[in-house]
């Protein structure tokens, strides 16, 4: 404070305001570094369609990318959480080949995006971590019950989303990828649901 002394009372004033103002301005700046990672990808690809001249179906298409990538995220995460966690040998393979297939399916997405010029999260976004820490602070045969739970939900969005973009997506290259992943996406369902009820089955 001595240096204050040698000032004037208005150079006081303003290096006063500067030392008020700027962790405010630094708890603002940092707070970008936090942003939801889905909304961002969403509100890129928005951005991009503004400035083109585009349909619905092509915001639609940008939406299911964003979605199925965020949901693929989610459940590695879920996968090697079981890999891990579960109590139940049969959960803990499932966790394995989910791993494996939505790794397989990420890259797709990705390399499809890249091509449509389009963004996706590279991270989980706030409702996905959160489902995500939902899960994760349980032990036991509750982590199996409330992981197998969470993947089969999230599973059934995406057979669904799939289902419906292969008839109705804008671009033909999104039609033929969701057609290709509808069957494989409904067999890793199956194979969840099946898993699910063996969770449930625990003590």
């Amino acid at each position: 404070m001595r240096c204050l002394l040698f000032l004037s009372v208005p150079s006081r004033r303003l290096l006063l305001g500067l030392v008020v103002a700027l962790p405010l301005w630094v708890a603002c700046s940092s707070g970008s570094t936090g942003s939801d990672a889905v909304e961002d990808a969403n509100a890129q690809n928005e951005q991009k369609i503004d400035q083109a001249d585009v349909t619905a179906k092509q915001e639609a298409d940008a939406k299911f990318l964003v979605k199925a990538t965020s949901n693929a995220l989610l459940t590695v995460e879920l996968g090697k959480l079981i890999q891990v966690r579960a109590t139940a040998p049969t959960v803990r393979a499932y966790g394995t080949r989910l791993v494996q297939n939505r790794l397989e399916l990420l890259t797709a997405l990705r390399t499809l995006a890249e091509a449509k010029k389009l963004a996706l999260p590279p991270a989980l976004g706030e409702d996905e971590q959160a489902a995500y820490h939902e899960v994760s602070v349980k032990t036991g045969s509750q982590l199996d019950k409330s992981a197998m739970e969470l993947i089969v939900k999230v599973q059934k969005q995406d057979e669904d989303a799939l289902d419906d973009m292969k008839d109705d997506a804008f671009d033909g290259d999104i039609r033929g990828f969701a057609a290709k992943y509808l069957q494989p996406v409904q067999e890793e369902l199956a194979a969840a649901e099946e898993g699910a009820e063996a969770a449930k089955r625990l003590p």
